[in-house]
Formats: C-alpha cells, sequence, structure tokens
C-alpha cells in the first residue's frame, strides 16, 4: 500500500473514532443517564475509551503527514490529551461533556485543515449520509437510533453483523493446510465410517422383529459359537448376535454422544453468556452455583441418581422411562459447567471491544447485543471442546451398562456386550484367545468411536487456535 493509502486508512479510522466519540457525546449533551444501563460510570467510562482512541489514531496519523502538518497533529493531540484527562478528573456530568466536546472539536478542526490537502472525504460529507448534516447538541435525539448518521457510522463500524462463516475460496492457505491435517483427516474419516454404519444398520444387520435394538438369538447355547455362515463375528454367551450388537450399537453410541453433549452445550452457552455479560451480582451467583456443581464428580452424582430415579424408587414411572434416561439426564445436569466458564471468559473478552461499545451506544438492548453480537463472536474452544467430550460421553455410558447400572437383556449396546462377554476374556488352556470375538469387536468400537471424535477436537484446536501456524 502507497503512503497516500496509508495514510487515507489512517483518518478513514480516526474518523470513524470522532463519529463514535460524537454520538457518545449527543447522549452525554442531553443530561444525566434516563436508564438503568447507562446510568453509573459506564456511560463515561465508554466516552473516556473513545477519547483515548481518537489520541491514539491521531498520533498513527502523524506518522504519515507532512513535515509541515507533523506540529498542528501534535498540537491536536496535546489538546485531546488534556481535555481527556481532566474529563476523566472531572466530577460533575456537565464538566465531564464538557470535556469530551473538545475532544470531539479538536479532531473535528484537524481534519478540516488537512482533508483538502490529502484529498480525504471525511465521513460527514460523504455521499452514504446524502449531504446530511451531523446533528448539533441541541437537537441530538437520545434513544435506540440518530437517524440516518447513525445508520452511516453502524454501517461503517460494521454493528449488527455477525462474524460470517469464512468461505472456502477466502481463506487463507495456512489455516486449509491445517485444516488438512491428518490427524484431523484421520477423525474424520473415522466418525464418518461410524455414521455410515449406522445409516445402513438396517441394511446391513436387518431387525429380527419390531425392536432393531435387541439382538436376535440364534439358539439358548451358553458357550459363544466362532464367527460363521449368518452370524459374521460369531455369538455371545446364550447366542446373541456380536455382529448385530455391534452395527445397532453406533446408533446408541451417536444418540448418547450427540444428545449429552448438545443438552451440555446449550445450558453452559446460555449461562455463560448471561454470566459474562451482565456481570456484577449476577456473574457471581452464577459462578457460585458453577462451582457448587463442580463439587459433584459426574460418576459418582450419576450413581446416586441412578439409587434414587431407580424403578423401585419411583415405580410406573421409572420402569416406563428407563434408567438410560436417568443417565442421560445426569450426565447433562452435571456436565455442563466447563462449557459456562468457557462461554463466559469469552465473552468477557468479548465485552469490552469496540463493536460491543458502539452498538450500546447506539441503544441497542443487553439481549440484542448478547445474542446477535457478542454470541457470534466466542466460539473459541467451544467446538473443541464439543468433539472431545462426545466419545467421553459414549464411553461413561458404555461403562454404566457394562457395570450393569442400565440396559436390558440383549440391548444392542457395546458396554452390555462387554458386560455378557467379560467371563470369556480368558479361552482355553490350549487357546488363550479362543473367544477373541465376544470381547474384541466391542472393545475396538468403543475405541476407535472415541479415539475418532478426540482426533476431530485435537484437530479442530490446532486449525483454529491463531496462535498456532
Amino acid at each position: 500500500m502507497s503512503r497516500r493509502g496509508e495514510l487515507h486508512r489512517r483518518l478513514v479510522h480516526l474518523d470513524l473514532h470522532r463519529h463514535s466519540l460524537r454520538l457518545m457525546g449527543q447522549k452525554l449533551a442531553a443530561g444525566p443517564a434516563l436508564s438503568s444501563t447507562d446510568s453509573s460510570s459506564l456511560l463515561y467510562e465508554r466516552a473516556l475509551r473513545f477519547g483515548k482512541d481518537c489520541s491514539d489514531a491521531l498520533r498513527l496519523v502523524g506518522e504519515r503527514l507532512n513535515s509541515e502538518d507533523i506540529d498542528a497533529c501534535e498540537s491536536t493531540v496535546s489538546r485531546v490529551d488534556l481535555a481527556v484527562k481532566r474529563a476523566s478528573q472531572a466530577r460533575e456530568h456537565t464538566v465531564f461533556a464538557a470535556n469530551i466536546w473538545r475532544v470531539i472539536a479538536a479532531v473535528e478542526q484537524f481534519l478540516e485543515s488537512i482533508a483538502a490537502k490529502y484529498d480525504y472525504t471525511t465521513l460527514a460529507e460523504s455521499p452514504a449520509l446524502g449531504g446530511l448534516p451531523v446533528a448539533g447538541i441541541e437537537s441530538a435525539p437520545v434513544g435506540p437510533g440518530f437517524g440516518r448518521y447513525g445508520e452511516v457510522v453502524a454501517a461503517e463500524l460494521q454493528i449488527g453483523k455477525p462474524v460470517p462463516f469464512p468461505k472456502l475460496r477466502s481463506m487463507r492457505r495456512w489455516r486449509l493446510r491445517r485444516m488438512l491435517r491428518p490427524g484431523l483427516l484421520l477423525g474424520v474419516i473415522i466418525v464418518l465410517a461410524f455414521a455410515v454404519v449406522a445409516i445402513a444398520a438396517p441394511i446391513l444387520a436387518p431387525p429380527d422383529g419390531d425392536d432393531p435394538y435387541t439382538m436376535p438369538r440364534a439358539s439358548y447355547r451358553i458357550q459363544p459359537q466362532p464367527p460363521g455362515p449368518g452370524h459374521p463375528l460369531g455369538t455371545t454367551e446364550r447366542s446373541f448376535d456380536v455382529f448385530h450388537g455391534l452395527v445397532w450399537g453406533t446408533h446408541i453410541a451417536f444418540r448418547i454422544g450427540l444428545s449429552v453433549t448438545i443438552g451440555r452445550a446449550l445450558i453452559g452457552v446460555i449461562v455463560g453468556v448471561v454470566a459474562g455479560y451482565y456481570g456484577g451480582w449476577l456473574d457471581a451467583a452464577i459462578m457460585r452455583i458453577t462451582d457448587a456443581f463442580l463439587a459433584f464428580p459426574v460418576v459418582p452424582a450419576t450413581l446416586v441418581m441412578l439409587a434414587f430415579f431407580s424403578p423401585r424408587g419411583l415405580g410406573r414411572f421409572a420402569a416406563a422411562s428407563g434408567v438410560d434416561s436417568i443417565i442421560i439426564l445426569s450426565l447433562i445436569l452435571f456436565g455442563w459447567m466447563q462449557y459456562a466458564r468457557l462461554v463466559r471468559g469469552n465473552v468477557l473478552l468479548e465485552r469490552s471491544k469496540q463493536y460491543v461499545e458502539a452498538a450500546t451506544t447506539l441503544g441497542a438492548r443487553g439481549v440484542h447485543i448478547m445474542w446477535r453480537h457478542i454470541l457470534p463472536n466466542v466460539p473459541q474452544g467451544l467446538f473443541v471442546l464439543i468433539a472431545s467430550d462426545i466419545g467421553a460421553m459414549v464411553v461413561l455410558a458404555a461403562m454404566f451398562t457394562f457395570l450393569g447400572l442400565s440396559g436390558r437383556t440383549g440391548l444392542a449396546d457395546w458396554g452390555w456386550m462387554l458386560n455378557i462377554g467379560r467371563n470369556w476374556i480368558i479361552g482355553t488352556p490350549s487357546n488363550a484367545f479362543q473367544y477373541w470375538y465376544v470381547y474384541l469387536p466391542p472393545i475396538a468400537a468403543i475405541v476407535l468411536f472415541s479415539a475418532g471424535w478426540n482426533l476431530i477436537g485435537d484437530g479442530l484446536r490446532d486449525a483454529l487456535d491463531p496462535r498456532v501456524r
């Protein structure tokens, strides 16, 4: 970029700060804040930040000016710094507002003095405004908007537009290369393979009856049978088909992993956004509740839930709903806290940025700012946590089924298959691995399913982290 082009870019930067500060000054000139959202020191803090931004932008402009204009820029910087300092020390609303308008006047005079010399068209003279003059102090509107002037400033600052999802054409090569990392690709291939098996389950293993999640029986023989015609992976104790349980177990794995993780993420995102944006006593109360839930480890808490809401305790209700629903509910209720803490930290970081302050200055409501502006910009680490959590939830659910705390006889679940095959891990003295087909397929399915999601999580972390190149 040429020297003149770089100077124009910095002048635009200064002009936008000046316009943002003028909008804030119009609110201050209308008198003390009337609504609770604009009360206390929040309004003054934003105005001071805009004033300091003008000072910093002026210094950047001075680096590109000709020698005869540098003195005028340094003089303006001194005037702006003095006005900002006096505003920060002011105790009364009127004195504070007067010093903020001194900053605005100094920057406007500077822009007017050099705009024509460097062929720069200020935003007030921009055709986008249609020649509409900037509102004065007396007629400055206060509230949700500032007319056409406010709309143009909002458009220039890109207020009201969430961060768009990057298209493949505009994606940088280094980011595309990181998305093609071997670990991430291997994880995607593994998960897609399980998804294909789940979709094609009715074709691969047609259900024998109305319930596809019940493993068909060939007989009532106690000893497992090796792979053969009709049973590609053999049968378990009491002749349950291993291949059928392995195929339809992918349905249960996806159902448990996705439902638990999505439930955790929804609760955590809502709690984290509300706590991080509003702050104060509400943030403190929500975080103490979060810490209280963190005090209960998920496995003991689930065992307590199973003991309390077991069929013996709830009778017909629990028998109809099933213990599996209790496990899913317990894993959600005692696992949303890490999502809430992650999102809250991201919201605290975004809340202090200029686009949030500018949207607040233009009169946007808190709920609108939270869900329209902040939420699209705080997914850092969220998708990584979700991907890693799906595999972990399947392992936990399989553990409860293996221990006999959930499920039923003949359920096409990997944990139950391990439960029924645990007595056959050691084969005969002549062949220790004689019954490998009873326990190795479900073990391999659990390990691969969990490893696939973990590889996706690690790959996304490396691909989305801007600090890793």
